[in-house]
């Protein structure tokens, strides 16, 4: 049987308790329905996971105790980050999942010429708050130890113009260059992805001067969280933990 994995927001000691309170202790009480004596997979961001039990239930919280370290996941050969332009809320959301199922380490909400998405400051950390939890369930369902680092939104040009020595992709599909006629070799990636209306030239030009790549995902038109989604799928096949060069760790 399946064991459920709950992410800690807390260090994990074996042997030591860990209590969980308010939405943590709603979701192993009324979603999974687990009580005492029950055991799940817990984990905290770090790499680990472990075999834990649950051994107090009362009105204020739920008592675990992790038992055993079980694994450690292996990071991913090559840091992703990529930088999506706002999309629609339940686009992004999609974006947030797949792409975080899919292994990227980092995932920079940016502002762009034809963003239809605007998101005020002082509704900044509320939106995070809900990207994370998105990010942190997606890492619970899909077996993943490291929760990607999701950024605080910002305009555009300035992800362009950061100094980095990261290989840098932009996605257009008016580009003739395939993801098969690059090669990152060992460098770290950036990956830029636009809005539903795609990019200005003005940024695709901007964007060409500061070493950003032109890469085109084939002949088809993908919509803006297809398009991230396929692009990490081909990056991670081809130089990441999904290439024939990455060994497998089996749990």
């Amino acid at each position: 049987m399946t064991k459920h994995r709950l992410y800690i927001d807390s260090t994990i000691i074996v042997g030591n308790e860990i209590h969980l309170r308010m939405d943590r202790m709603h979701y192993i009480v009324n979603v999974l329905r687990l009580t005492i004596d029950d055991s799940l997979i817990i984990f905290n961001g770090s790499g680990h996971e472990y075999f834990a039990e649950i051994i107090e239930i009362n009105k204020k919280y739920v008592t675990l105790i992790p038992r055993e370290l079980t694994y450690y996941e292996k990071p991913s050969p090559r840091t992703i980050r990529i930088g999506q332009c706002l999309i629609k809320k339940s686009k992004m959301d999609l974006m947030l999942q797949k792409t975080t199922e899919l292994g990227v380490n980092v995932i920079v909400p940016l502002v762009s010429k034809y963003s239809v998405i605007k998101i005020k400051k002082s509704n900044e950390r509320l939106k995070k708050d809900h990207w994370e939890k998105i990010a942190r369930s997606a890492c619970e369902q899909c077996g993943r130890n490291f929760i990607p680092e999701i950024e605080n939104p910002r305009l555009l040009d300035e992800f362009i113009n950061e100094k980095s020595s990261n290989f840098k992709i932009i996605l257009d599909p008016t580009s003739s260059k395939t993801f098969n006629e690059i090669n990152p070799q060992d460098r770290n990636i950036d990956i830029l992805i636009g809005p539903e209306g795609g990019f200005h030239n003005r940024e695709i030009e901007v964007a060409g001067r500061n070493k950003f790549v032109r890469v085109s995902m084939g002949p088809r038109i993908l919509r803006a969280e297809t398009a991230a989604i396929s692009a990490i799928s081909i990056i991670q096949s081809l130089w990441g933990d999904m290439s024939a060069d990455f060994p497998l760790k089996k749990r």
